[in-house]
């Protein structure tokens, strides 16, 4: 009688701490899941407003007025974007220091490349079109 007893115990104890150990794990993935897509979400932010800075200051006829977004898009791309973004963030940010000019295509191009890729979009292989830049049209 007793060992039905403990088998009949068995057979719920048994099955509910299974269930509580899926509801624990459950509950830790989707905890962990959150956190990355909350990680990805700030992540992809951060990237759409660097380049969207970076888009306004190229070929900005004064870019002086624009240097604050400037600097700190290349701020928020050296803290998330990938070790290419940052080696091209960091050639911009010396070539426009030393020089006063410098080139962002290249840079751009890897973003936008990088946020398609993370977005799920196709690539595109095409160069970055920008507006003609009326304000310079006029001087030789």
């Amino acid at each position: 009688m007793k060992t039905t007893y403990t088998f009949q115990i068995v057979q719920v104890v048994v099955p509910a701490l299974v269930a509580l150990a899926v509801v624990g794990l459950t509950h830790a993935f989707s905890i962990n899941r959150d956190r990355e897509n909350k990680r990805r979400e700030q992540r992809l932010g951060y990237l759409v407003s660097v380049f969207r800075a970076l888009s306004k200051a190229n070929h900005h006829p004064r870019l002086y007025e624009v240097a604050d977004e400037v600097e700190q898009a290349v701020v928020d791309l050296q803290l998330f974007g990938t070790p290419e973004q940052v080696r091209l963030a960091r050639k911009f940010a010396t070539d426009l220091g030393t020089t006063q000019e410098a080139d962002m295509d290249a840079l751009l191009i890897e973003l936008r490349n990088s946020l398609r890729k993370e977005l799920g979009r196709k690539p595109v292989t095409e160069n970055v079109q920008w507006f003609e830049n009326r304000q310079e049209k006029g001087r030789t």
